[in-house]
């Protein structure tokens, strides 16, 4: 009898061992939310494996973002991924029902910004061609002029393309299919004349691609029900550190970077762990990193690897220069120019904007004079602007720099500087703003303030301090239309302007029709900066700077 007791109870025992198993398994389980996201056949962005999982470059991209988010969510927030597959058609309709949460790899478009959230950094630039299954010359694309080609349907890529082919006259038959697998059996049964399909494809090694294209950046999307999620997507990919930046570009060579094989890569990130795992012991290595980083910008600074292009500003009622905006550019030692996005975190960094600026400057200066010889503003008014920041108003030595250098400089007064601040006015630091500001007006500079609408940058500061000038940020210019908001806001904002003789310059125009509502505008002090007119180019590119700016707006 005892021994039956004995095993009744370790019967029990193990029951009960079970039961708390399975319920911190369950509990373990629900610590995680799940999140749907949109899978569609779009290789190598997204494809499926013949076990029926989801791989490709956009879900590599999610996994590294969602790793990064979870760091930061306490336990009982983080969250999984679960992929719904479809076609990229039914799940942008899912998405906007918010019958699933994300999708990766949308364009930003007018139709699809007031039922989606995009994230504010894009994840890739997509690649596309048009293939063909007949003997057509290489890059010959008008000899699909009124034939068969298949297109995803609903893709944006797919309608922004048809557009650009009508405007050269080309105007194929769209056959309108519902994913990448469509595509290729019909490329097979020469159903089809061509088709549009991403690049880098190996199912599409058989056919010859007679053009390549690229619609522009892809997105992160969100259904309206998922802000949270999209805030915290969108902290990771502003502010990447070191280690998700490395993670980032093994991802971007593993899918279209093909001088790597496989043997190089996993060399490559073994030797970056390990020089990862060495920093993070070593605390000196950073400080020393940093004084070398300081010694090559001042390197860069003396031999002139520097340089500044310039964008024009144009009074679009006479289709003149008014003035130029200075922009900083590297040259790097293969003499390619490259993009402040690539270094000025750098120089941030080293805490070197100020010697930056004060190049910047001594720079415009000398240009200035090079405009009025060189070109056809001999004679004619303009103002060269050039960005700073509030820390620069601030500081008292860059200011007695900048006063020094107008000393020495005889023909300071003939030339017209403006000074746009490209930061966010914050609470706190008006009296010291203000100071800095008035003291460099008194020394015949203006001051603009840039990228205005822009959370601190409102109609607020303009009570508090005397701009001489007002950038309108280019969120403002995209969609105006007369009669909706933003045209409504900007005749709000000229009308202010007028009262105080404050000059506006409207940024980032790329269209004629853009071009037309500005110069309506009843205020002769409306200017304009954009591709619409120029890009941003050295000196020695800019020709009969005004004969250029007519040519443009004849185009």
């Amino acid at each position: 009898m005892g021994e039956h007791k004995v095993r009744s109870l370790l019967i029990l025992v193990i029951l009960f061992l079970i039961t708390i198993s399975n319920y911190n398994t369950s509990y373990a389980n629900e610590k995680y939310r799940t999140i749907k996201v949109g899978a569609y056949d779009f290789e190598p962005y997204f494809y499926m494996k013949p076990d029926g999982k989801v791989d490709g470059y956009y879900k590599d991209i999610l996994d590294n973002i969602i790793f990064e988010i979870n760091k930061n969510l306490p336990i009982d927030k983080r969250v999984k991924v679960e992929y719904v597959r479809g076609n990229i058609h039914s799940l942008i309709e899912d998405l906007g029902e918010n019958k699933i949460d994300l999708m990766v790899g949308l364009q930003y478009t007018d139709e699809r910004k007031d039922k989606l959230i995009f994230s504010k950094e894009n994840v890739g630039v997509e690649l596309l061609g048009i293939y063909v299954n007949s003997d057509y010359k290489y890059k010959d694309i008008k000899s699909i002029n009124n034939k068969k080609v298949a297109f995803i349907k609903s893709e944006y890529e797919s309608k922004w393309l048809l557009d650009e082919l009508a405007k050269n006259g080309i105007k194929p038959k769209p056959v309108w299919v519902e994913d990448f697998n469509q595509i290729i059996d019909m490329l097979k049964q020469k159903s089809v004349v061509a088709a549009v399909a991403p690049i880098n494809q190996k199912k599409l090694r058989e056919f010859k691609k007679i053009y390549e294209f690229s619609p522009g950046a892809a997105y992160i999307a969100s259904s309206k029900n998922n802000k949270w999620l999209m805030d915290e997507i969108d902290k990771v990919l502003e502010n990447p550190n070191k280690n998700q930046k490395h993670s980032l570009e093994k991802i971007y060579l593993k899918y279209f970077h093909k001088g790597a094989n496989s043997k190089e890569i996993i060399i490559l990130c073994t030797i970056a762990l390990i020089c990862i795992l060495f920093i993070l012991i070593m605390h000196i290595i950073p400080a020393i990193k940093l004084k070398k980083l300081r010694k090559s910008i001042k390197e860069n600074l003396s031999q002139n690897r520097y340089t500044l292009y310039y964008q024009p500003i144009i009074n679009p009622k006479n289709d003149k220069v008014v003035g130029f905006e200075a922009l900083i550019r590297y040259i790097n030692p293969d003499g390619k120019i490259i993009s402040p996005y690539f270094f000025l975190s750098d120089i941030e960094k080293c805490n070197m904007t100020e010697e930056l600026s004060i190049w910047i400057f001594e720079t415009v200066l000398k240009d200035y004079k090079w405009f009025k010889t060189n070109t056809n503003l001999n004679g004619e008014e303009f103002y060269i602007s050039l960005n700073i920041s509030f820390n620069e108003i601030r500081s008292k030595e860059f200011l007695e720099k900048v006063n020094y250098i107008i000393d020495n400089d005889k023909d300071f007064k003939s030339k017209k500087i403006i000074f746009e601040i490209v930061e966010n006015i914050k609470s706190g630091n008006f009296k010291q703003i203000k100071k800095g500001m008035e003291f460099l007006q008194s020394r015949n500079i203006k001051i603009a303030a840039d990228d205005f609408g822009i959370q601190y940058s409102n109609l607020d500061i303009l009570s508090k301090f005397n701009f001489d000038v007002v950038k309108i940020d280019k969120y403002f210019i995209d969609e105006i239309k007369e009669g909706n908001f933003n045209y409504e806001l900007i005749i709000f904002l000229s009308k202010i302007c007028k009262l105080t003789n404050t000059k506006i310059i409207a940024e980032g125009v790329e269209s004629k029709e853009q071009v037309d509502i500005l110069k309506n505008i009843d205020n002769d002090n409306i200017f304009i900066q954009g591709y619409f007119y120029a890009q941003p180019q050295s000196k020695e590119e800019i020709k009969l700077i005004n004969n250029m700016c007519k040519k443009y707006n004849k185009d």
